[in-house]
């Protein structure tokens, strides 16, 4: 048992969703614009996709799912676009991240992985908690940020802290069953919708870091 247990506060129940990011433009000029205002100026407009959704910069995967043909169309204008400016995939990457959220708003409780862009670095976390009953489950840090979580007597005690200063942001604790119970379907709907879009659009730039320039199809949207 770890010291930062007894201050870790009870969460009942925590939501969790793997978000899928959107943006109302696309920019082609250089990756490191001499003029900041060429970020606003070398710009043209992205149509978003036609999901209903409550956050306007994100399409979560219960939002996506059976609307897959949605937002494969608005990934293709980015497609588009990038060989319209000869820009190569490192360039455009940003586009295609992911994000993971864990959330109850009515604690005020955000757990976030602001490093993690790809579903693969997503899933490790997943994993990681379902093939644990004791001890620690996970731990990662990068850039200022760590997380660690820890199975114990039937909960998940979740711990975000700056290992350069020290300083925690977050520590709390839930039942490791509710939560492996949400994550499981999650996982899969995930895996499901990047399936779709990977096989629409000829190339999986969702799962894992892509090094390789993707053979992306040029279907007219």
């Amino acid at each position: 048992m770890e010291n930062w247990f007894a201050e870790a506060v009870e969460v009942p129940a925590i939501e969790a969703e793997v978000c899928f990011l959107v943006r109302p433009n696309f920019y082609f000029g250089p990756d490191r614009p001499s003029d900041p205002a060429d970020l606003k100026r070398l710009v043209e407009p992205l149509l978003p996709p036609d999901i209903p959704r409550l956050l306007p910069e994100m399409v979560r995967t219960a939002e996506a799912l059976g609307h897959e043909a949605q937002l494969s169309t608005y990934y293709k204008q980015i497609v588009q676009l990038a060989r319209k400016y000869d820009r190569p995939f490192n360039s455009v990457r940003s586009y295609f991240w992911l994000r993971f959220w864990m959330w109850n708003a009515a604690k005020e409780v955000h757990i976030s992985f602001p490093w993690y862009d790809s579903f693969s670095e997503i899933d490790g976390f997943i994993s990681g908690l379902a093939g644990a009953d004791s001890g620690l489950a996970f731990q990662d840090r990068d850039q200022g940020w760590e997380m660690e979580v820890h199975a114990e007597n039937g909960n998940f005690y979740f711990r975000e802290r700056d290992p350069d200063s020290d300083e925690t942001h977050l520590a709390i604790f839930m039942s490791r069953d509710r939560l492996l119970a949400q994550l499981a379907p999650l996982r899969d709907r995930a895996i499901t919708v990047i399936h779709r879009l990977s096989e629409d659009l000829g190339a999986d730039v969702w799962t894992r870091y892509v090094r390789n320039e993707p053979a992306f199809r040029m279907e007219q949207t």
